[in-house]
């Protein structure tokens, strides 16, 4: 398949390809202004948007180039020196990562084609981590150099001021500090975004939700709104904005495969066992804090352990030696009823 990222590829396509393109019922503009125009918000329009993404996608045509992927480039390449932070939600099964991985690889081979350099440079593996997993967000706070675009996986129940204290909540706090000093593009996968606190999502640039999903035509159509909320009677009825860039308004782009991405092909794979690896480290973390917390010991008594392994059998030689604790207590430096506890701990495991 022929990738049409930007628009200054759009100009150089073959007049082959255009004839293809053609031949399948898309309309031209889609790829010479990036968007088309579907009348009024309906049914009937998310029906004929769905139809051009799947001619396109069967007919393995050009990617069209995105307005919103150059918005973004834009935003954090130009002279204001900003980062972009968005949200994509969808409930488990639904594509969450598969269009993240989408939108995060156009982003770097537009970004690339600016500076001149590859798409791998600005979007991998190393890019991407579950929140809660600080090895991983930890090698990108420290790996990651700018313009780069970061996935963070399962973020939806750790962001919250009411986890402030917790370890994922301070990852995340990480990361928006990051983020606008090196004007990284960070895109959060969260189940639910209304989960996360409202003053977090105040922070965000957009919201994007998988509208519906066309797995077998290998794409899904996602919705895209502004951070901001309208609010109308008091706050017991909610309007979400419109996202508008470059004077238009748009509401709904299509992510496709990531596979259709050449430095991208096989991505999604290797994301899903980074992942699960992830996830098993977490699992072993949770696992062994429980057990903590299940049979806690104390300083004192782990103090007591201490001194058990290391006078123990000392201990109990001298006293079947029918020293006293005082003469014990001066060789050994521990108090009697140390002495004695250790004593009767030693007596117990003989006769095991």
């Amino acid at each position: 398949m022929v990738l049409v990222y930007n628009m200054r590829t759009v100009k150089t396509m073959e007049s082959a390809i255009i004839e293809a393109i053609e031949a399948a019922g898309v309309p031209l503009s889609v790829y010479t202004s990036g968007y088309v125009d579907l009348g009024p918000s309906n049914k009937s329009a998310l029906k004929r948007f769905a139809n051009i993404c799947s001619a396109i996608s069967k007919n393995e045509l050009p990617i069209p180039p995105s307005p919103l992927i150059e918005f973004i480039v834009k935003r954090t390449t130009g002279t204001s020196k900003q980062d972009f932070t968005m949200i994509v939600d969808a409930k488990k099964g639904l594509g969450k990562s598969w269009s993240s991985i989408c939108i995060a690889g156009l982003y770097a081979l537009e970004v690339a084609d600016y500076f001149g350099q590859e798409a791998k440079d600005f979007f991998s593996l190393d890019n991407c981590a579950l929140l809660e997993d600080t090895e991983g967000i930890t090698k990108i706070l420290d790996e990651a150099d700018k313009q780069q675009a970061i996935i963070i996986d399962d973020a939806g129940t750790a962001i919250g001021s009411r986890d402030f204290a917790q370890q994922k909540n301070k990852n995340f706090n990480k990361i928006l500090a990051t983020c606008r000093t090196k004007r990284w593009f960070v895109i959060l996968n969260v189940p639910i975004s209304s989960h996360i606190d409202v003053q977090v999502r105040e922070l965000i640039d957009a919201n994007v939700h998988i509208y519906k999903p066309f797995h077998e035509d290998h794409f899904n159509i996602l919705k895209i709104n502004s951070s901001e909320s309208i609010y109308r009677f008091g706050k017991k009825k909610v309007f979400e904005k419109r996202f508008s860039f470059f004077n238009r308004k748009f509401d709904f782009w299509c992510a496709y495969s990531p596979d259709i991405l050449d430095p991208f092909k096989g991505f999604t794979d290797k994301y899903d066992k980074q992942r699960d690896e992830a996830a098993n480290r977490i699992i072993s973390s949770i696992t062994v804090q429980e057990k903590e917390r299940g049979n806690p010991m104390t300083k004192r008594e782990k103090t007591f352990q201490e001194k058990l392994e290391k006078y123990g059998k000392t201990v109990l030689d001298m006293k079947k030696e029918g020293k006293s604790c005082r003469k014990i207590t001066e060789e050994t430096g521990l108090t009697d009823s140390i002495i004695n506890r250790i004593h009767a701990e030693m007596k117990k495991r003989g006769k095991q």
